[in-house]
């Protein structure tokens, strides 16, 4: 396996870990309204951090709280797992096109070279007129 093949791989890997990393995005949306919606439903009015407010806190409302947290978290975890995974993809590529124009840098310089040599030998079969 050729350097550009694996670098081809890497790249596949990190377009693909990138799809993951917008599906956990989704899935903090789902914990993060699920979450404003038991809260809301229990006590009326959305509670995301019960420390300034002196409340009594029964099961629904801690519940509530949790997944309305954790949705955050998790749509912040998401969000910078798809920014890594961009970045990391875009390296990846960027090194395929160099290493594709270092290699057609070196094919156009191959041919030069042999039509050089091709042009030398046709001058030298010619008849020279003296």
């Amino acid at each position: 396996m050729s350097f550009e093949d694996w670098q081809y791989r890497q790249a596949e890997k990190n377009a693909h870990n990138e799809i993951l990393a917008f599906l956990v995005i989704i899935m903090g949306i789902n914990l993060l309204a699920t979450g404003l919606i038991i809260t809301i439903m229990t006590t009326g009015q959305p509670i995301l951090l019960p420390y300034p407010i002196p409340q009594f806190i029964n099961l629904p409302i801690a519940l509530g709280l949790i997944l309305t947290d954790s949705g955050f978290a998790i749509i912040f975890a998401g969000f910078t797992l798809s920014i890594h995974y961009d970045k990391q993809r875009t390296w990846h590529l960027n090194e395929i096109d160099k290493s594709s124009k270092r290699q057609n840098w070196k094919v156009n310089l191959t041919t030069t070279t042999d039509q050089i040599i091709q042009e030398l030998k046709e001058e030298k079969k010619k008849p020279r007129k003296s």
